[in-house]
């Protein structure tokens, strides 16, 4: 699909490749990896052709197709999301009109109609509306959002519309900036189990280690102006990583020990004659040994990336609490009757798909946003820092990062410390000597999360912290946070991230928030069995009844809820019953028309002219039924309760 031959990309004297071969396959989904600055997103735009080669060459296939996702694009399309994802790929607008051309011309039967036919099966035409309702839902998109014009969304839901676009047409090769950078944490999870069956060809940049690994089965690193390709997932080139660096301990410490042993001959027989062929000899080798000496790269375990947080003062066991909070914009009621406690020492991701109120809760537990109603009550000896990647005035723009940084110090931490905790946020060398005014929006959160973590308080809030890092200091992050003594409540879409640091789950949905206790893989696992809501965090919108008051009436009101619970059951199982008829109808339906539309496509089938029309004619058909299908499908769904 695509070779790359002795490609070398240079700004000035700043080289990004050099001498770079290699090509890139049908069916591999590759992960593209490396520190910020390297070049990923270079190649991307050296394969678009966007940007020209400084020497060599990158060729691509004649008449590929190219679906491309930046980590930033205006994406102002006048359609609604829906028609975007049905109608907006210029390929499938062209065939449509031809063939409509052909049908108003009575030539339904024509060869081109059937090459066209065969050309909208291979673009998944007769099933887009379908596919691009399926993939808008798992993106986080509600129904009411399908008929809503892009170009009245947010950025971030618009970046949501361009993948969500990607991933319904067919395309030979899709290039993916940091796809999950827009995405919660459960369209991020949707995302991956998608393209974990993906049967195309992708290269994706992603900081997110947990979702390479899941992904991918190719990896490429960009280090050091080299493109190395390993075949295999992100933790299968880590245990490769792990593997070379083992042997070259090994060759290193036999060399040092060779080394050893030549210094010590020269040493003791350079001064006698009978030994002085042999000396020159032991000297020429150790030259070529100093010449070539085995570098034994850094343990990204204890890389310059490492750092670890000052200690805290110790909180008390309850480190906040909301009792009967109420909390609405408007008319849009987010909590009502909420009770909430976070106690010392849990690191606590909160789950939900987005609009649940997630960041509410944050901001709420932040005192950043005032509750309407109820308590907000903060234990003994906490001190609250909230991280959030829209508040950059907290920065003095007239500083330089190192300075902006060291207000944040406590008077002891030397600078030493302070810039190793700015390099682990990407500030190294003279990027620490920048001003802050004119540092990207990006760098600016990393500057902001760099001084919460120098002087940290004893209890976190953080919103998307691992934004804008790179694979180092994410892992950085996440083994400071593992080894911090105090409290974290996060907000975060890096699957990589949440399961590493993560002792706690909070699953926030419809105003409820239901509590799992434990790693983010038992909440995985359990969320979708548990029925009982044992650990759910209730609104109490009335005081119970004391529990000898009217228990005839309880017992009464008990049977007829698990009576009414029982017939609930049936009348779901019957309905389901009757939308898996009747997908089983559709599925037959478009078995039908992908092998008419086959039939169609060989030339000689042409020969029974009535037989063609009758065939073109009956797809037409079977398109109407299965939209009729699909829209009694959505009234028994509606009906689910």
């Amino acid at each position: 699909m695509i070779n790359i031959t002795n490609l070398s990309k240079n700004y000035g004297p700043k080289i990004l490749f050099k001498n770079v071969s290699l090509n890139i396959n049908q069916g591999e989904k590759i992960g593209l990896i490396g520190p910020n600055g390297t070049g990923k997103s270079t190649l991307f735009s050296l394969i678009l052709k966007e940007t020209e080669e400084s020497q060599g060459k990158v060729r691509i296939n004649k008449g590929m197709h190219i679906g491309y996702l930046p980590q930033e694009a205006a994406f102002s399309s006048e359609r609604t999301v829906l028609a975007e994802l049905t109608e907006g790929d210029e390929r499938i607008m062209s065939l449509k009109k031809q063939k409509e051309e052909l049908e108003s011309q009575n030539a339904a039967g024509s060869k081109r109609y059937g090459e066209i036919l065969h050309d909208l099966e291979v673009l998944d035409f007769f099933e887009l509306e379908h596919k691009a309702e399926k993939i808008l839902a798992g993106l986080g998109f509600k129904e009411r959002d399908f008929i809503r014009p892009i170009n009245q969304m947010s950025g971030g839901w618009q970046m949501r519309a361009l993948l969500g676009k990607l991933l319904t047409y067919h395309y030979d090769l899709l290039l993916l900036d940091e796809p999950t950078n827009y995405l919660d944490l459960n369209a991020a999870l949707w995302l991956k189990d998608y393209l974990a069956g993906f049967k195309g060809t992708f290269i994706m940049i992603s900081h997110d280690k947990a979702f390479l690994t899941d992904v991918t089965n190719y990896t490429l690193i960009l280090e050091n102006g080299a493109i190395t390709k390993v075949h295999g997932n992100y933790e299968h080139y880590e245990e490769i990583k792990q593997q070379k660096r083992t042997h070259l301990i090994k060759q290193s410490k036999e060399q040092d020990k060779k080394i050893q042993q030549l210094e010590k001959f020269v040493t003791r027989f350079h001064a006698q004659p009978n030994k002085a062929a042999s000396v020159r000899a032991k000297r020429r080798v150790l030259e070529r040994m100093n010449e070539e000496m085995i570098v034994v790269p850094p343990d990204p375990r204890q890389s310059i990336h490492t750092f670890n947080f000052p200690q805290t003062r110790r909180s008390g066991h309850r480190v906040i609490k909301l009792e009967q909070v109420y909390k609405a914009y408007g008319e849009i009621k987010v909590y009502e009757g909420l009770d909430f406690e976070i106690n010392q020492g849990e690191k606590a991701v909160l789950a939900g798909e987005n609009g649940a109120g997630k960041s509410t809760l944050l901001k709420i537990l932040a005192g950043i946003v005032e509750i309407d109603s109820g308590n907000r009550i903060v234990g003994h000896n906490v001190d609250i820092g909230y991280f959030s990647q829209t508040r950059t005035d907290v920065l003095n723009v007239e500083n330089t990062v190192l300075q902006e940084a060291y207000s944040a110090a406590p008077g002891y931490m030397a600078e030493e410390a302070v810039r190793t905790i700015l390099g682990a946020f990407l500030f190294s060398g003279d990027d620490a000597d920048k001003k802050v005014k004119v540092l990207s929006g990006g760098e600016k959160s990393r500057l902001i999360l760099a001084k919460l973590l120098i002087n940290p308080p004893n209890f976190l809030l953080l919103d998307e912290p691992t934004t804008h890092l790179d694979v180092d200091a994410v892992d950085a992050l996440v083994r400071a946070l593992k080894n911090y003594e105090g409290t974290i409540v996060f907000i975060s879409h890096d699957i990589y991230f949440v399961k590493s640091v993560a002792n706690i789950v909070f699953e926030v949905k419809t105003g409820k928030i239901r509590k799992f206790p434990g790693s983010f893989d038992y909440y995985l696992e359990k969320r979708d069995s548990l029925t009982d809501i044992d650990n759910a965090v209730k609104p109490k919108l009335k005081p119970p009844k004391p529990v000898d008051e009217n228990k005839e009436n309880a017992k009464e009101e008990a049977a007829l809820a698990k009576s009414l619970e029982k017939k609930r059951k049936v009348n779901n199982a019957v309905i389901r019953d009757q939308i898996n008829k009747i997908a089983k109808k559709q599925e037959s339906l478009k078995l039908e028309s992908y092998a008419k539309a086959r039939a169609l496509s060989e030339p000689h089938f042409y020969r029974d002219e009535e037989t063609a029309k009758e065939y073109g004619r009956r797809m037409k058909e079977i398109e109407k039924l299965i939209l009729e299908l699909e829209a009694q499908i959505k009234v028994l769904e509606s009906q689910i309760i």
